[in-house]
């Protein structure tokens, strides 16, 4: 899926643990970040690591929780551990109380849900780190319109649209942008930042009659898809002589 592959290791012996991820398109690898810092000197079992999105940035503000048999025993935000070297975003532990087995699940608005299954604390004090855990950020919904330059063109000329992308995440969204009778791509253009969500979309030159379009913004790394609600009607006709 991305950059980060899963690791996982006990601080005192090595372990093996196999994500399970909640949606089906949520993150299933980790990664070699830096280790997580040291948890505090606790006279319980620790359940430790460090959170980052599909992009290497650390996150802070995941709720972490840790659950056994269905029954929660420890949660925890994710945050910035105090280091000589600067803060470690995205850090976080659990006193999980005592050894056993622990389900631990990372959740956070915006971003997909990670489960862990199969967590083994095998001896009081013993600290076990899940290392660098990644959690995949969800694009942003983003609405388009389309308006046509002209309703109608003559076979000669080329009709176009203008296309406009609106999103909360950012005004000056980017990405490619089509115009489509059905499923025939008719016109496409770069949506850039300095357009500020708006893009003129010029098409082939299309037969003579009525052409029923849509536009599409197909997203990016961190904007979803999406086309617009109204269809539009360009007519085309023949050209005088």
């Amino acid at each position: 899926m991305s950059w980060l592959r899963t690791t996982a290791a006990l601080l005192t012996g090595a372990v093996l643990l196999v994500p399970q991820v909640l949606p089906a398109s949520a993150s299933t690898t980790h990664s070699a970040l830096p280790a997580a810092p040291a948890a505090k000197v606790s006279p319980v079992p620790l359940v430790q690591g460090v959170v980052a999105d599909q992009f290497g940035n650390f996150v802070d503000g995941v709720m972490v929780r840790a659950t056994k048999g269905g029954t929660a025993v420890a949660s925890a935000e994710t945050y910035a551990s105090k280091r000589a070297s600067g803060p470690q975003h995205g850090y976080f532990f659990l006193e999980v109380g005592k050894p056993g087995t622990y389900t631990v699940t990372l959740s956070k608005k915006g971003y997909e849900t990670v489960t862990f299954s199969g967590i083994e604390v095998k001896r009081p004090r013993q600290k076990v780190s899940l290392g660098a855990i990644e959690i995949e950020k969800t694009p942003e919904p983003t609405t388009t319109s389309a308006a046509l330059v002209s309703r109608s063109v003559t076979t000669k000329a080329r009709g176009a649209v203008v296309v406009k992308v609106a999103a909360k995440a950012t005004k000056s969204p980017v990405g490619e942008v089509e115009i489509r009778e059905g499923d025939k791509v008719v016109g496409s253009a770069d949506l850039r930042a300095s357009g500020r969500g708006t893009v003129t979309v010029v098409l082939g030159k299309l037969g003579k009659g009525g052409h029923v379009l849509k536009a599409h913004f197909l997203g990016s790394d961190t904007l979803a898809p999406s086309a617009s609600k109204q269809a539009i009607t360009l007519v085309v006709v023949k050209a005088r002589k």
